[in-house]
This record gives C-alpha cells, structure tokens and sequence, in this order.
C-alpha cells in the first residue's frame, strides 16, 4: 500500500527541518540508560532496583524505628540515587525530543488515508 502526502507535507520532510543525526544521539541515549536497566549476569536484576530497595531499607531504619547511626547513610545513598535517576532523566529527555520534533512533521493527510497521486 503505497501512502500519499501532499508535495507541501512532503517538503516539510527535509534537513533543515529534521537532523537525521539525532536519532542515533538518541540510541547513544538509550545505550546509556541500558547500563542501569539491564539485568545483570545470571538475570540479576538492574543495580537501580536493588539499591532502591536498600533505600528503603534505610529509610525503614531511620524513619520508622529511629535508628539515627544510618542517617548518613540514607541520605548519600538517596544523593547518589537522585543523580543517577536525573542523568537517566536527561537522557530520556533527549530521546522524548528527539521524537517530538519527528512527529511534528507528521503529514495532516496521513491521518485521512493518504491522498490521490504519487510524489
């Protein structure tokens, strides 16, 4: 089935409107969230979950039974967790961009079966 777009839409699909190249930055993006998502050796779940878990842990600890020796370590664990989900952030970011600009180009006459001609 071949799709037709108006020669208008079709002229909105050029590099100066859309930068190819940043697609791959996005895959460069994901290959970077893939370190702290993948399952590690043996399907070990990604380090993320179980250093939230311990977090939780922690803050059981701290906040629900008072125990004031591992306050130091809820919060640096809890910072360190805060910058690396921020960094995931920013990455995700860069590809939700990179995507939104994409379908900002998304032909109107696709949405309506495609018109008569080929271009």
């Amino acid at each position: 089935m071949v799709t037709r777009i108006t020669d208008e839409e079709w002229d909105k699909l050029s590099p100066e409107n859309f930068e190819t190249h940043s697609l791959l930055r996005a895959v460069d993006a994901v290959d970077e969230l893939r370190a702290d998502l993948n399952d590690g050796g043996y399907a070990t779940p990604p380090q993320l979950r179980t250093d939230l878990l311990k977090l939780h842990q922690l803050a059981m600890a701290v906040i629900n039974e008072g125990s004031r020796s591992q306050v130091a370590s809820l919060f640096e664990l809890a910072s360190d967790l805060d910058e690396q989900v921020s960094h995931m952030m920013t990455n995700l970011e860069e590809v939700q961009a990179t995507l939104s600009q994409l379908t900002a180009l998304y032909p109107d006459s696709l949405c309506y079966g495609g018109l008569d001609g080929d271009k």
